[in-house]
């Protein structure tokens, strides 16, 4: 149990080092410190959580539940650093889904 905990560090040292982790840290700060974008991108989880849950439920996304999540959508396209933040945030999963990945196929 022990080595596998030394390999869990060790794994976690290897991802603070990459470039994907250290720009989406970067990037997720620079949101965190930007009013706008940070409520903006907490609005746009909080509907787009709203519609996901509604159509997991099988209950109908209303039409002004539709247009405001375009509405928003369209907000954050437009917003320089959110769309910086969604790249980085990106690569970031794609690098632990990879390891996701890696494990389970092992």
């Amino acid at each position: 149990m022990e080595e596998i905990l030394k390999k869990c560090d060790e794994l976690g040292i290897l991802i603070k080092d990459s470039d994907v982790y250290r720009e989406f840290e970067s990037l997720n700060n620079e949101v965190e410190n930007n009013r706008e974008a940070s409520l903006l991108l907490k609005k746009y989880n909080e509907i787009g959580s709203t519609i996901q849950q509604k159509q997991e439920r099988g209950f109908p996304v209303e039409k002004f539940e539709q247009e405001k999540f375009k509405e928003i959508s369209m907000a954050v396209t437009s917003n320089a650093i959110l769309l910086k933040y969604i790249k980085a945030r990106d690569g970031y999963l794609e690098l632990l889904m990879d390891i996701h990945n890696a494990l389970s196929n092992e």
